[in-house]
């Protein structure tokens, strides 16, 4: 990481064309599945933090732009998408859901 371009959350949010509020729902996202045991291990590079700046900001490198780019490409959106059932609050209530559930009962 020798003198190498780190970028800030709003750098990476225009990189990516989306909000930070975007970008903080996929952390949120990648800690709420590890919890739930949904994935094993987290699929988002761990941001940088500055120890010696107030509020610890987080940064990436270039190469953390290129894995985000990368989930961003393959990200499912839409209420009934990857994460609708943190963004849709009728989740329950969607096919996607029905035919889990009815997966779940069979094993």
């Amino acid at each position: 990481m020798n003198n190498e371009k780190l970028y800030s959350a709003d750098e990476i949010c225009k990189e990516l064309n989306i909000t930070i509020y975007t970008l903080s729902n996929w952390y949120r996202w990648q800690t709420k599945q590890i919890k739930n045991q949904n994935v094993k291990e987290p699929y988002l590079p761990e941001p940088i933090r500055v120890m010696n700046v107030k509020g610890r900001p987080r940064r990436w490198d270039k190469d953390m732009l290129a894995q985000l780019k990368e989930f961003k490409k393959n990200i499912v959106v839409g209420r009934n998408g990857v994460y609708g059932m943190y963004s849709n609050p009728l989740y329950k209530e969607t096919k996607k859901y029905k035919k889990s559930i009815e997966n779940v009962d069979k094993e």
